[in-house]
């Protein structure tokens, strides 16, 4: 398989977590590898962060947005198993709401090699 090919599935959970969403967010579409998905599962938020992340869904269609039934509260494992299932590659790195990525987290090893 071509590295460039490879596509990587980012499982994001989110529950409350307005004021670093966005932050968050970005820092994926700032990676300088640029064949992911993200997924964010939102587990119940009642604050602002849906609002948020339907923005971002709405400028860039890698990003997909779910939520469980009736926007229930079903905790963060239940939320992670859901996003895990949804993931369309079996190349998954989970994140949580309040984490930035360093611009080159996701990377091939031909990319790698360019860093040396």
């Amino acid at each position: 398989m071509d590295e460039c090919s490879l596509k990587i599935s980012i499982v994001l959970t989110s529950y409350n977590y307005e004021q670093y969403i966005s932050e968050c967010i970005q820092s994926v579409i700032n990676q300088t590898y640029t064949n992911w998905e993200m997924i964010i599962v939102d587990d119940g938020s009642t604050d602002n962060s849906v609002s948020i992340i339907k923005d971002f869904c709405q400028k860039d269609n890698r990003i997909k947005l779910f939520t469980h039934p009736n926007n229930e509260n079903k905790g963060l494992q239940k939320t992670l198993e859901y996003g895990i299932k949804l993931a369309e590659t079996e190349w998954i790195t989970l994140l949580e709401s309040d984490d930035i990525l360093a611009p080159c987290l996701l990377y091939t090893s031909d990319a790698a090699d360019d860093l040396l």
